[in-house]
C-alpha cells in the first residue's frame, strides 16, 4: 500500500504531473495507490511474458526496459521505455493475451497494481478507463504522431523517451469547422499539436474586431509560449476544417521541460528572440547551471573529469567550480589556499587556481549545501559545478535538488548505482571505457564515453596545466568537450548514406567539418557509408583516409563480394584492429534492413567489421548476413540517409550526408566494366536496370529521409559509377570543393541551434 505522503516521501510527485495519475482526482489517486506496491528489478528480469494473461499493471518509476517481440524465432526491439511509461494495460483492458516481453535493461523499480484491482478500479474510474482508451490508441498511432512531433526542432532534444512521454500525457481531441481552440485573453491551459486538419489564427485588432494572421497545418505546436510565461494567450485559434489534436495539459508538459534543462533554456530563449515577455523569458533562461558530478569509485577521475568540464564550459561561460575535495586539490597541484566567506558560507579558495577558474569550498563539509544554493540565489550569469568526493556512495539529497544536471561517473562494467540517480531529470551517465568491457549501444541517450586517458590526467596534477584537460588533441579533452556539448544541448549527428564509390563524398564532408571545428558525437552508416563511420569512428579521419589509399583494395573486394562479404570483412576488421561498437570513443550506429520482417536494425553488439558487413549486403548482389533467424541486408533499401539513428542517439544537431545523385549511374553500367566481364549474360541488362531502379529510389527516400536532419549534405556528384572505387580520389576531390563551400551554410545553422542552447 503506497500513500500520497509516500509518494512525496519517495520524491516521486512528478508522477502526479506527468503519468497516468495525473488525470485522476486526489481520492481516485488514493485509491488506486492503495492498491500499489513498489517493486524492484534487477537488469535482466523479465516484468512481462508474451502470450500471457494480463496479471498486473506497471508504471515505471525508475531505470529503463526494453519492449520486444518474437518474430519467426527471432528477438526484436520495439520499443524502449522508461519512467513515467504504463505497462500491461492494453491486456487488461482488452481482455488479450499480452504480444510482447519487457525486461529491465537496468536497475528498475515500477509501481504494481495487481490485474484485478486495476480492472475494478477501470471499472469504477471514469477517467481512468478514458486515459487507458486513449492511450491505447495513442500507441497505435504512436509513429504517425512522433512523426509530426519531430517537425518542431526545439522538441527534438525530449528524445525519443521524453517524447513518448509527452504522447502518454496527452489525449486525441476533436474540433469542427468554425470551433474555437483557444480564446485570446485565456490564461495557461493546455499545450496543441495539430495532427490533422487546419486551423487559422486570428490577432485582436486596434479596434476591437480581429484579423487572421495564419492558417497552420499539421505538425505545429501552440499554446506553449503561454504555458511557459504564465501569461493569457494572445490569438483565437478556430478550425478552419474538421481539426484532430494532441491536447497536452500545462502540467505535464512543464514537467517534461524542466527535466530537460537544454530545452527549458532553448524555449526560453525562443521567446525572449520573439520578443514575448523578453524580460521574463530571460531572467528564466540565465540562471546558473549548476551541475553535479559525481562517481560512487574511488579514483576513477571524478575530480579530474569535473576539472575539465569547468574548462571547457569555461571558454564560453563564467564558471565557478566548487570542488568537496578542494583540500586534496590543493596538496596535490602544491597550491597556497585562502580563506574567504562566499553567500555566509566560509570557504577556502586556490589563490592562483589552474587555467583561471576560480576553485572554492567549504571549510565545513556539512555547508556544502547551503554553500550551493546561496550560490544559485545569487544568480548571475555564473555557472556553478560541484564535485562530490570520490568516495561518496551517493551525493546529498541537497545537492541533487539544487543541481540542473548530475554527470555521473561510473565503469563500463557497472550498472549497481543507476537506479538510485534514475528519477533525476537530466542525468549524463560518463561512462569510462576499460580494456575486457564495452559500453553497449542500447544505452539511453545521454551517456558520453570517457577514453581512458591517464597521461592528460597526470600532466594536470603534476604541473596544473588546465589547457591539457580541455585540448582536442587528447582524449580527456575531447570528452570534457563532448560532456559539454550533452550539458547545453549541442551535440553533434552525421548520418551517412549508401552508395557505393559515390561514398567517397562522406569523406570529403568528415574533411571539411574537421578543418571547420565541427564536432562530431554520433555516426550511423548505411552501405559505404558505414564502412567510412566504422574507420572514422575507430581511428578518426587518418583512419578513413586510407579507404583513399586503398581504393584499388576496394575495386577488387567489391568484385570478390558478390561471391563472399568475408574478404570485406576480415579487411575492416584488420584496419580496425578487430575493435567492437561499444570500444569507440564516437558511438557509431550501422544500419540494416531484415528481410525476414521488413524491419529496420540498428546494429548494437559486435564487431564494427561485422556491423559493416550487415550493413553492405545489397540484395541480389551481395549475400545476406544472418544472424539467428534475421537475413540482414544493406539498411539503405529501408532508411538509406538514417539521420533518426543518430537523433535516437542523442544527436541535437543533425547533418545528413545523401551521396546518390538524382542521377545515379553515369557513362558505364552500374556495375562496372570489370563485372560487367563477369557476368556477361543476358541477365545484365536487366540487372543494371535494376540496379538504376533502386538507387534512383533509395536516392529520394535518402532525401526523404534526410529531412529530420538540420542540415543536409547533398553534393550530387554525377559521372561515376557507383562502383568506380578505383576513382574515389577524383569523387573526394569534387565533393571536398562542394563540401567546403557548404561549410559557412552547416556552420550557420549549427550557430543559430547553439546560440538556441546557449540560452546567454
Amino acid at each position: 500500500m503506497i500513500t500520497l505522503d509516500a509518494l512525496h516521501a519517495e520524491g516521486l510527485d512528478w508522477l502526479l504531473d506527468s503519468s497516468f495519475l495525473g488525470k485522476l482526482a486526489p481520492a481516485d489517486q488514493a485509491a488506486l495507490l492503495a492498491d500499489a506496491t513498489l517493486q524492484d528489478f534487477v537488469v535482466g528480469a523479465v516484468l512481462i511474458e508474451p502470450g500471457r494473461a494480463g496479471r498486473s499493471v506497471d508504471l515505471v518509476v525508475a531505470g529503463q526496459a526494453t519492449v520486444s517481440r518474437d518474430d519467426d524465432g527471432a528477438e526484436h526491439v520495439i520499443a524502449r521505455v522508461g519512467p513515467g511509461h504504463l505497462l500491461g494495460e492494453r491486456a487488461l483492458r482488452q481482455g488479450q493475451t499480452t504480444y510482447a516481453r519487457v525486461v529491465a535493461s537496468s536497475p528498475m523499480r515500477t509501481l504494481r497494481i495487481p490485474g484485478e484491482r486495476f480492472r475494478e478500479h477501470l471499472r469504477t474510474v471514469a477517467a481512468l478507463a478514458r486515459y487507458v482508451d486513449d492511450l491505447i490508441v495513442l500507441r497505435d498511432r504512436q509513429t504517425e504522431l512522433l512523426s509530426l512531433l519531430l517537425r518542431e526542432p526545439v522538441l527534438r532534444s525530449l528524445g525519443r523517451d521524453g517524447l513518448e512521454r509527452l504522447l502518454q500525457s496527452g489525449e486525441i481531441v476533436r474540433f469542427s469547422t468554425g470551433e474555437r481552440v483557444v480564446e485570446a485573453g485565456d490564461r495557461g491551459g493546455d499545450v496543441f499539436l495539430l495532427v490533422k486538419g487546419r486551423v487559422g489564427v486570428f490577432a485582436p485588432t486596434a479596434g476591437g474586431g480581429r484579423e487572421r494572421v495564419a492558417t497552420e497545418g499539421p505538425g505545429w505546436l501552440f499554446g506553449h509560449a503561454s504555458v511557459l510565461l504564465d501569461v493569457p494567450r494572445t490569438a483565437d485559434i478556430e478550425a478552419a476544417e474538421a481539426c484532430e489534436l494532441l491536447r497536452v495539459s500545462d502540467r505535464a508538459f512543464m514537467d517534461l521541460i524542466a527535466r530537460n534543462p537544454p530545452l527549458y533554456r532553448r524555449l526560453y530563449q525562443q521567446l525572449a528572440s520573439l520578443d514575448l515577455r523578453a524580460q521574463e523569458a530571460r531572467s528564466r533562461s540565465r540562471g546558473p547551471m549548476v551541475v553535479v558530478v559525481w562517481s560512487g569509485h574511488a579514483g576513477i577521475g571524478t575530480t579530474t573529469l569535473a576539472h575539465g568540464v569547468a574548462h571547457a564550459l569555461a571558454i564560453e561561460r563564467r564558471v565557478l567550480l566548487v570542488d568537496l575535495a578542494g583540500a586534496r586539490t590543493a596538496e596535490r597541484l602544491g597550491a597556497t589556499v585562502v580563506d574567504d566567506t562566499v553567500a555566509g558560507v566560509a570557504i577556502q579558495r586556490l589563490a592562483s587556481p589552474p587555467g583561471g577558474v576560480p576553485v572554492i569550498w567549504p571549510v565545513d563539509r556539512g555547508d556544502a549545501v547551503a554553500l550551493v544554493e546561496g550560490l544559485a540565489a545569487l544568480g548571475g550569469s555564473g555557472e556553478c559545478l560541484v564535485v562530490s568526493p570520490d568516495d561518496a556512495r551517493s551525493p546529498e539529497p541537497g545537492l541533487v535538488a539544487a543541481a540542473e544536471s548530475l554527470i555521473h561517473l561510473r565503469w563500463a562494467r557497472d550498472t549497481s548505482s543507476t537506479l538510485a540517480l534514475s528519477n533525476l531529470g537530466f542525468r549524463i551517465d560518463a561512462v569510462r571505457l576499460e580494456d575486457g568491457h564495452e559500453l553497449p549501444l542500447a544505452t539511453h541517450r545521454d551517456a558520453v564515453r570517457i577514453p581512458e586517458d591517464r597521461v592528460t590526467g597526470a600532466r594536470f596534477w603534476r604541473t596544473g596545466d588546465a589547457a591539457a584537460l580541455i585540448d582536442h588533441a587528447t582524449p580527456m579533452g575531447r570528452a570534457a568537450h563532448r560532456l559539454v556539448r550533452v550539458l547545453t544541448g549541442r551535440t553533434v549527428g552525421v548520418a551517412l548514406g549508401g552508395g557505393g564509390a559515390l561514398g567517397f563524398a562522406h569523406l570529403a564532408l568528415l574533411q571539411a567539418l574537421e578543418e571547420g571545428g565541427v564536432p562530431v558525437d554520433y555516426l550511423a552508416g548505411v552501405s559505404f557509408g558505414a564502412v567510412v563511420g566504422a574507420l572514422y569512428a575507430a581511428g578518426g579521419l587518418p583512419l578513413a583516409r586510407e579507404l583513399l589509399a586503398r581504393r584499388g583494395t576496394l575495386r577488387l573486394l567489391s568484385g570478390l563480394s558478390t561471391l563472399s562479404l568475408d574478404p570485406l570483412t576480415l579487411w575492416i576488421r584488420r584496419l580496425t584492429h578487430g575493435r567492437t561498437l561499444g570500444t569507440t570513443e564516437i558511438p557509431f550506429f550501422p544500419v540494416a534492413l531484415d528481410v525476414v520482417n521488413g524491419e529496420e536494425v540498428v546494429i548494437t553488439r559486435g564487431t564494427l567489421a561485422d556491423g559493416v558487413r550487415a550493413s553492405s549486403s545489397f540484395p541480389g548482389i551481395f549475400p545476406a548476413t544472418r544472424r539467428g533467424v534475421a537475413r540482414l541486408v544493406d539498411g539503405g533499401i529501408i532508411n538509406n540517409v538514417p539521420a533518426s539513428v543518430v537523433w535516437d542517439a542523442g544527436a541535437d544537431f543533425i547533418i545528413a550526408s545523401n551521396i546518390i545523385p538524382r542521377h545515379p549511374v553515369g557513362r558505364d553500367p552500374v556495375l562496372g566494366r570489370d563485372l560487367g566481364s563477369r557476368l556477361r549474360s543476358a541477365t545484365t541488362a536487366r540487372l543494371d536496370d535494376l540496379l538504376r531502379s533502386v538507387f534512383l529510389l533509395m536516392s529520394q527516400t535518402g532525401r526523404d529521409r534526410a529531412t529530420l536532419a538540420d542540415h543536409v549534405f547533398d553534393p550530387d556528384i554525377e559521372g561515376f559509377n557507383l562502383y568506380d572505387f578505383h576513382r574515389g580520389d577524383v569523387i573526394y576531390q569534387r565533393a571536398l570543393e562542394r563540401a567546403r563551400a557548404a561549410l559557412p551554410d552547416i556552420k550557420a545553422d549549427l550557430e543559430a541551434d547553439r546560440a538556441m542552447g546557449l540560452a546567454r
